[in-house]
């Protein structure tokens, strides 16, 4: 039997095909671990997200008191957040979010008129002469379109009212997880070392270390980009007068954790509420987002940014529409850190083979000559 590499390789795969298979054959086995897993998979993301959050002002704090004492200054903190939102921002936004979801009707034949009546300027007529080009259901088509979107808003609204009411059958679960993550935290690597023979360890510790700067960094900056963020697109639509600035800034500001694509999200609810006012509006809406983006990639992005990720834009592109393809919105969220990680474990692995191999190699080289 062949023992070479690729052969070795090749088996592997064939066994790791075969297993996933006949674990397929008996699905009934494997259903229930992957409902638990599934029920588990969210509060770990979000006590992890939460975990980064808070440790940076956890460790500033225990350095002058006790580290449960820390953690409990701030939690009170984030309640005391929490509730300032709910006095100051939250009956602002839920009142534009009603008037938005009555209104939109009015929006969608707002627009379609609009449509209309550039289908009626002279130019669009000539193109629409042209036998390659027709507008003569432009504005039908964009309105059924914009009738898509009204039922996916409605979708969506149903799904974020499902995602708050787990999110309060998951507040009494997530706080003691965050908990014990930032009491217990600094154990885990050397839980993870001894889990792995001894000859990994020199490489497993500063790769912990650095997916763990990495991802710290990466869920610090989106969170203070993303409040950057909301902050200046609500300033701007507030200044050219836009309906609903302060949802339309909130959605910006929640859209923006999606790398690249998260500018482009936001602009499309806001572009259809300004079209209803006018078309210069809708300029000014899209000026606004994109001047807003430059300032948080160019001037304060770099300067918060501290160690990034490391990936390519195209790659970080594809991930994002791969992943909500697959897995949806959360997935658009979490798959450039899961990316990096893995990116940083697999070049450690190749790093650590190549020296293996360097260091097992013989000397070709003749011992020096006695003198």
């Amino acid at each position: 039997m062949p023992q070479g590499k690729w052969f070795r390789i090749g088996y592997a795969i064939i066994v790791v095909l075969l297993i996933a298979y006949l674990a397929m054959k008996v699905d009934y086995l494997f259903d229930p671990i992957g409902e638990i897993l599934a029920a588990l998979f969210v509060p770990i993301v979000l006590s992890g997200m939460f975990y980064y959050m808070f440790r940076p002002a956890v460790r500033l704090l225990a350095t002058r008191l006790p580290l449960s004492l820390s953690i409990v200054i701030v939690y009170l903190a984030v309640l005391g957040l929490i509730v300032l939102f709910s006095w100051l921002i939250w009956p602002p936004i839920r009142e534009q979010s009603m008037t938005l979801v009555q209104n939109f009707p009015d929006i969608v034949k707002s627009v379609s008129e609009w449509l209309t009546s550039i289908q009626k300027h002279q130019w669009v007529q000539n193109i629409s002469n042209d036998e390659t080009f027709s507008t003569e259901n432009l504005s039908s088509q964009i309105s059924a379109a914009l009738g898509d979107i009204l039922n996916s808003v409605v979708g969506s609204v149903r799904s974020l009212f499902n995602m708050v009411m787990n999110f309060f059958l998951l507040l009494g679960l997530v706080p003691f997880i965050i908990y014990y993550m930032l009491r217990e935290g600094d154990k885990f690597p050397a839980l993870v070392l001894r889990m792995i023979p001894d000859r990994l360890h020199n490489e497993a510790l500063p790769a912990m270390k650095e997916i763990d700067a990495s991802i710290g960094s990466f869920i610090l900056s989106k969170v203070i980009t993303s409040l950057i963020i909301g902050t200046l697109t609500f300033c701007g639509y507030f200044f050219i007068d836009l309906p609903y600035p302060l949802l339309l800034g909130l959605v910006a500001a929640v859209t923006n954790v999606i790398p690249y694509l998260g500018p482009l999200l936001a602009a499309i609810p806001t572009v259809i509420v300004a079209l209803t006012i006018s078309p210069i509006t809708a300029l000014q809406a899209c000026a606004i987002i994109i001047i807003s983006n430059q300032i948080e990639s160019n001037i304060i992005g770099p300067k918060i940014m501290g160690k990034q990720l490391n990936v390519h834009p195209l790659t970080i592109m594809m991930l994002v529409i791969g992943a909500g393809a697959i897995i949806g919105p959360l997935g658009m969220v979490i798959v450039v850190p899961v990316y990096a990680i893995v990116k940083i474990i697999a070049i450690r692995i190749y790093n650590f083979n190549k020296n293996n191999r360097i260091h097992k190699e013989p000397d070709l080289l003749p011992p020096p000559p006695r003198i």
